[in-house]
């Protein structure tokens, strides 16, 4: 007999590394300036979905060396093919 008994699922925190689009204008959470896109420069971003309670509150931008900063405040960006 299958068991159906369903887990509950806990979200938390994460964060994942993308690159900096054409026209971003977001700022950056540890420094406070604009997360820019420069041409011919691969920069990079940490964009972190952030959960209180356990439901979703907000999105923090950061600069790649500024989340390293900052201490990883949302654990080890990971990485997307966008």
């Amino acid at each position: 007999m299958a068991d159906t008994t369903l887990q509950k699922v806990t979200l938390g925190s994460r964060a994942v590394l993308r690159r900096v689009e054409a026209g971003s204008m977001t700022i950056c959470a540890q420094c406070d300036e604009q997360v820019k896109f420069a041409a011919k420069v691969n920069r990079q971003q940490v964009i972190a979905n952030v959960y209180v309670d356990a439901k979703w509150d907000r999105v923090e931008h950061y600069h790649a060396e500024c989340y390293d900063l900052a201490g990883e405040p949302y654990g080890p960006p990971g990485e997307t093919n966008r």
